[in-house]
């Protein structure tokens, strides 16, 4: 029985460590298209947005290997920044998630909707963008600075509202994360650090893409200033004091974006039952391919699971919690616990199944690990503040 994505991602960063880290600073702006769309980057993004692979272990082994970048430790430790950042501004995500139903609505009744249809299908006659939302359908990845670009085009030169684009960028996107994703979007949208936004020009384009686009030039620079918004700083609960009993029996939640094996693993003579919650209803817009890869984890962690002799069950959980409380009462179990369930549309749909929790009298507790304790602390300011603190958490 093979565990492909669990095994295909160290292979990944061992061969990243091994190939490609010593050029990663040099060539990592590069794009060098569809047909090597890793050449210089690492592609472990999918793997990390599912939990299948972690931030602290990936430090590690490039703490542990011959071979070392700074710039990539600060690409990995920038996605646990945006993590942290959004988990410290939860009115954010309500915020994009209603300014995007609202604007998907208004766009129809607008002078944008032709346009809007456009760019989503590829038809702007820009040629690089619409080679980019190709590349983006057919293989759901396109390379960071690409998504630069193509936010950029999207936003200052198309009009077009930056929430769309980026529920366009999750629904398509393997590596889709709610906090990478918001966030980067908002940057390139000048919403995100005050006074600042990001306007691509043909001239960059050209360098980094390597001169595949020969001529092409864009279209009209839109001045749109969204009106910037300060949020209220809200406290993470910190609380670790997380112990599985091993006098009761238990249940651990697994959410699909965190597909995390170790703590399982290590605690599994304590763990009665694992529940693999599914939220299907609420990714009825995910394109095929990222469907697919989704499922393709899931079977794996299954997988692994059983090689491992835990039980599990996948249940879907998007329009009912009636078969979780069946399966936990038919179990007798009255206990459950998770890793801590960051900020998207998982934790949405579990806060409520966990309130169904305990007006059932079964118990609910999560865990957050040492290194997002340590690392979220500086995640309350600007990058410039986390950045000089690398060094405080980059070694735990």
């Amino acid at each position: 029985m093979s565990i492909d994505v669990y095994k295909k991602s160290k292979n990944i960063l061992e061969n990243f460590l091994q190939e490609k880290i010593l050029k990663y600073s040099q060539y990592r702006n590069f794009d060098y298209g569809p047909n090597y769309p890793h050449k210089a980057v690492s592609g472990l993004s999918p793997y990390i947005s599912k939990g299948i692979i972690k931030e602290e272990y990936i430090l590690k082994k490039i703490s542990n290997s011959k071979n070392s970048s700074d710039k990539f430790i600060q690409e990995v430790l920038w996605r646990t920044y945006w993590k942290g950042w959004l988990e410290m501004h939860k009115e954010v995500w309500l915020d994009y998630k209603n300014s995007t139903e609202l604007e998907l609505d208004n766009i129809q009744h607008s002078e944008l909707a032709e346009k809007y249809e456009q760019a989503i299908n590829g038809k702007t006659k820009l040629e690089p963008y619409d080679e980019w939302i190709n590349q983006l359908k057919n293989t759901g990845y396109l390379h960071n600075h690409t998504r630069m670009w193509f936010a950029s085009i999207w936003i200052h030169y198309f009009g077009l509202p930056w929430q769309l684009g980026a529920q366009l960028f999750y629904d398509h996107l393997l590596d889709a994360d709610i906090a990478s994703n918001t966030l980067s979007w908002r940057w390139v949208a000048g919403l995100q650090t005050f006074g600042k936004k990001y306007i691509a020009s043909s001239q960059n384009i050209m360098k980094f893409s390597l001169s595949r686009f020969k001529s092409f030039s864009l279209p009209k620079l839109i001045s749109i200033d969204s009106p910037f918004k300060k949020f209220t700083l809200n406290e993470i609960n910190y609380k670790n004091d997380f112990i599985l009993d091993p006098n009761k029996k238990n249940a651990f939640l697994v959410v699909e974006n965190n597909l995390d094996i170790n703590f399982i693993k290590h605690n599994k003579e304590n763990i009665s039952l694992i529940l693999l919650l599914e939220t299907n209803n609420f990714k009825n817009n995910l394109s095929l391919i990222s469907k697919r890869f989704q499922t393709s984890c899931n079977t794996d962690f299954i997988n692994l699971c059983k090689q491992h002799n835990i039980n599990i069950k996948k249940i879907d959980i998007s329009k009912s919690f009636n078969e979780c409380l069946t399966i936990l009462k038919e179990e007798k179990i009255f206990n459950t616990y998770s890793e801590y369930i960051t900020i998207g549309f998982e934790k949405d749909i579990v806060k409520k199944l966990i309130t169904s929790l305990k007006n059932h009298n079964i118990s609910y507790s999560f865990f957050l690990s040492n290194f997002y304790k340590e690392v979220w602390r500086f995640c309350n300011k600007g990058y410039f503040n986390f950045k000089k603190n690398f060094d405080k958490f980059y070694h735990i």
